[in-house]
């Protein structure tokens, strides 16, 4: 068994690694959470895959050049998410999805000039924390599933951060900013 090239099984496993770093990767900041899950399962994920191809190659050289395909997919898979993230396709192909819910979130936070701990869907962001900004920006955070964090968005038409609780920031697009502030951790 572990001389054959890698089955479903494995091949769904990697997949699955890999869809939930691009899912993080999707968010305003990179959480610590992405980094910490990219190196364990990339290690564990890395070792099976060793062994049997060493199980393989003792047993059978002939059975990964026959197969190559199957025994290279995985690598096949991590490349394909690696140069995604190196990129930022997730975060720009989330963002751009979410936007027109972002703008009308933002503008209904600006317009109201509070702050609220509602949490919602606001496109495909989760946020729990909406804050009106002067200049007729808002704030919020993106809080997603099994994170939770003080990183978010600016939308500030006016060019105008929020004050004392915003440590870095930098510009997505128009009126757009991510930003990351202080987790107390």
């Amino acid at each position: 068994m572990l001389d054959k090239p890698p089955g479903w099984p494995l091949l769904t496993a990697f997949t699955l690694a890999g869809l939930v770093a691009l899912w993080w990767a999707s968010a305003p900041y990179m959480y610590v959470e992405f980094a910490l899950w990219a190196y364990c399962s990339g290690v564990i994920l890395g070792l099976i895959w060793t062994v049997r191809a060493v199980a393989a190659l003792i047993r059978d050289a002939d059975a990964i050049r026959d197969r190559k395909l199957r025994w290279f997919m995985p690598w096949i898979i991590v490349c394909g998410v690696v140069v995604a993230v190196s990129i930022d396709a997730p975060f720009r192909v989330r963002f751009a999805l979410s936007e027109s819910a972002l703008i009308a979130h933002a503008q209904t936070v600006a317009q109201s000039g509070d702050a609220s701990g509602e949490c919602r869907k606001v496109g495909l962001y989760p946020t729990c924390w909406s804050e009106a900004i002067p200049g007729g920006g808002a704030w919020f955070t993106v809080d997603d599933p099994g994170i939770r964090t003080s990183a978010g968005f600016i939308w500030s038409p006016a060019g105008q951060m929020p004050e004392g609780v915003v440590e870095r920031f930098y510009p997505i697009t128009g009126p757009w900013y991510a930003y990351s502030g202080w987790d107390k951790w």
